[in-house]
């Protein structure tokens, strides 16, 4: 009898289990939100002495959004969202407009871009997601930069990022001299950095662990760093 007992308990335990375990429903995808995310992106001049500038789009509420670049103010513009399609514009006399297609996942695969003239540039652009953390603290990044013309200025030139709590970061081709308390940034979207000290100002954003940078300094100077 005991063992009986026990058999039926088991067996309804296991019952109760596997209603549990069919209960289970999916759970829907997260709505997409395009206030949640930013646009990365570089332009470069289609003929003359060309270079690769990086630029970012924030979305603000009421379809309102800040184009951010190497100027000292950022654009203030409007953007439209559909389905397949986003659209960036700014009016007057900083006029720019930017146009991106989106895939079935929101992954932006083809960008567009004129700016002040109008004059059309070669563009890429990633809609990356806002993060509440600093993907740049802690890491450093090595490859060449070249300045304008596509001519290589330095190679093995280094990036490092100090730690998390901190927005502050070094540059240079001698690890051993590096200073990663020297130069301030501004986080922009949690992968995203703006720095202006002086007459330099340096932008630059952190995806599939590699840095894309774009300094002006005088001239103009730029690269793409991999993660070390």
């Amino acid at each position: 009898m005991k063992k009986l007992f026990i058999f039926i308990i088991s067996a309804a335990i296991i019952a109760i289990s596997g209603c549990k375990k069919n209960d289970i429903t999916p759970q829907p995808d997260k709505p997409f939100v395009i206030t949640d995310h930013f646009v990365a992106g570089t332009n470069t001049q289609k003929t003359g002495s060309r270079y690769t500038s990086v630029y970012f789009i924030q979305f603000l509420e009421n379809n309102k959004a800040l184009f951010i670049a190497s100027s000292a103010s950022n654009l203030e513009g409007t953007y439209t969202l559909t389905d397949s399609t986003l659209l960036f514009e700014v009016t007057g006399g900083n006029a720019r407009t930017a146009k991106f297609t989106l895939d079935k996942h929101k992954k932006i695969t083809s960008a567009y871009y004129t700016g002040n003239g109008p004059v059309e540039y070669e563009a890429t652009a990633e809609l990356l997601p806002i993060t509440a953390t600093n993907e740049l603290a802690g890491k450093t990044f090595k490859g060449e930069e070249f300045k304008m013309g596509e001519v290589s200025n330095r190679q093995g030139l280094i990036y490092n990022f100090n730690r998390a709590g901190t927005t502050t970061y070094g540059s240079g081709t001698d690890a051993a001299a590096m200073d990663n308390t020297a130069t301030n940034y501004t986080l922009i979207g949690g992968s995203g950095f703006k720095s202006v000290n002086g007459s330099t100002t340096e932008l630059g954003f952190i995806s599939n662990k590699k840095l894309t940078v774009f300094r002006l300094s005088g001239l103009y100077y730029y690269g793409k760093y991999d993660q070390q």
